[in-house]
């Protein structure tokens, strides 16, 4: 197969130099001198395909997780969901209602590995499953191969204007589907190889002068291990020291990641350029989930602008021609560097962030298709309540050393309904659906002599 000549659709002939992925990537370089790894079965030969396209992703039943091993384990489970939320290792199960945003999800992961990126926001009210959707994601995401980066938005802390915290901020949290390990070092250490995956890097980055592309070269071809970390630690938003600067091809200006001004294209530009060598890593790509993007409508007046820039460009990043609503000429350069504001060949980038309902959110349908949008509805069947209560209630009793009885039983089927109609009605929201779960079990558990009926009554004033 290699050194056969082969035709793409859209760049012509070309020579396959390599394989990767058992044969499901080539290397090919075109007759215009430019290489790029493409999936085979992209490349045609008297009109037809030379593979079969690649089967998508398909969502795959997983049984509940096992119960938690020990009595603490399943106490420490019921506190954290006495306040109304599922920890990380339970979110799947204990999901309720998001199975069309789930859905949609998974479809747009697949297109994230087919086209080069996609886009979601989901905007909700306060506790209805936002953060949880995020962490649900993320699990979807690290099952079928994508490094995840998970970052939290805070007005003090992380506002939504400063670009470059907020790409130092994901690229020090990046989660791996193959190592508990976080941060971008891992990936670093991995493909930094002189002889393979930097040229590759080199030949899908459309800059001239490339950090991405600079720092791992330099990683890769330095023999010091402090020198190493130090170009690590910059490409993740860290410090710059002098001694980097040996690093640096002689003549060429030093490629520096901009803190102040117009950065959002350029940090548009570095997510882009990470999915790509996640890609180069043996990977689906990359996953940006930004949670609590609600703290938008909180900025002033001034500040508003710049955050627009950089959620507007990191979708136009992401989707790029797959959409018509965004141009790139209207994402400024910064006054120091030229960047295109997407690697377009070679990268896989998801972006998902997520809005709360209010009055000075972000204008979303002037960047998104209604497809693109989540809107959580306070809407909950009482069939799926119920199979929620019948999980706490295995838990409860785990918790508490009891084994359920038939007065937990005929709460679990009476609230489930109430819970619902609690929901539909706006009285509830999923997290205090959540809380409620666990104090009807603990009522029934303090107090033996509580009638069931008397429960479930109170409960039913709740709703009305």
């Amino acid at each position: 197969m290699i050194g056969e000549t082969v035709k793409h659709p859209q760049f012509g002939e070309g020579q396959v130099v390599a394989l990767y992925r058992n044969g499901a990537d080539w290397m090919v370089r075109f007759e215009n001198g430019l290489r790029f790894r493409r999936p085979c079965s992209e490349f045609v030969s008297d009109g037809r395909f030379l593979a079969e396209p690649s089967p998508t992703f398909q969502t795959i039943y997983q049984p509940p997780p096992p119960m938690p091993h020990s009595q603490l384990d399943a106490r420490q489970l019921i506190e954290s969901l006495r306040l109304g939320i599922a920890p990380a290792q339970h979110v799947a199960e204990l999901t309720i209602n998001l199975e069309p945003e789930r859905e949609s999800i998974i479809q747009a992961l697949n297109l994230t590995h087919k086209q080069g990126g996609a886009v979601r926001a989901v905007v909700g009210e306060y506790g209805y499953g936002k953060s949880h959707l995020v962490e649900l994601t993320a699990q979807d995401a690290l099952e079928r191969n994508f490094l995840v980066a998970t970052l939290s938005l805070d007005l003090l802390e992380l506002p939504p204007h400063r670009s470059f915290d907020i790409y130092r901020e994901a690229m020090r949290h990046v989660r791996y589907p193959d190592t508990d390990e976080r941060g971008l070092e891992p990936l670093l250490e991995r493909t930094a190889d002189p002889q393979r995956i930097v040229p590759q890097l080199h030949d899908l980055s459309p800059a001239e002068i490339d950090p991405l592309v600079i720092g791992l070269s330099a990683i890769a071809n330095t023999a010091s291990s402090r020198q190493r970390r130090a170009w690590m630690n910059w490409l993740m938003g860290g410090r710059r020291v002098r001694s980097l600067n040996k690093g640096v091809p002689r003549g060429v200006k030093f490629p520096t990641i901009y803190k102040i001004g117009q950065n959002a294209r350029q940090i548009a530009y570095l997510l882009t350029g990470m999915s790509a060598l996640a890609r180069l890593g043996n990977y689906s790509g990359l996953c940006v989930l930004v949670d609590e993007a609600e703290s938008y409508s909180l900025l002033r007046a001034y500040q508003r602008p710049k955050a627009s820039l950089f959620f507007q460009a990191v979708i136009y990043a992401a989707l790029r021609d797959q959409q018509t609503i965004l141009t790139a000429d209207q994402f400024p350069q910064h006054r120091y560097r030229q960047y295109p504001i997407a690697y377009d060949q070679g990268q896989s980038l998801f972006f998902l962030f997520t809005v709360t309902r209010s009055d000075n959110r972000m204008p979303l349908h002037d960047w998104l298709t209604d497809e693109q949008i989540f809107y959580l509805k306070p809407e909950v069947s009482p069939k799926e309540v119920g199979r929620f209560l019948e999980r706490i209630q295995m838990y409860h009793g785990q918790a508490f050393a009891y084994e359920p009885g038939e007065r937990q039983g005929q709460v679990r089927r009476g609230a489930a309904e109430y819970l619902a109609q609690g929901v539909r009605n706006g009285r509830f929201s999923m997290r205090t659906v959540v809380r409620l779960a666990v104090e009807l079990y603990d009522l029934l558990y303090l107090y033996p002599d509580y009638a069931v009926a008397a429960l479930l009554e109170d409960l039913r004033g709740q709703v009305q």
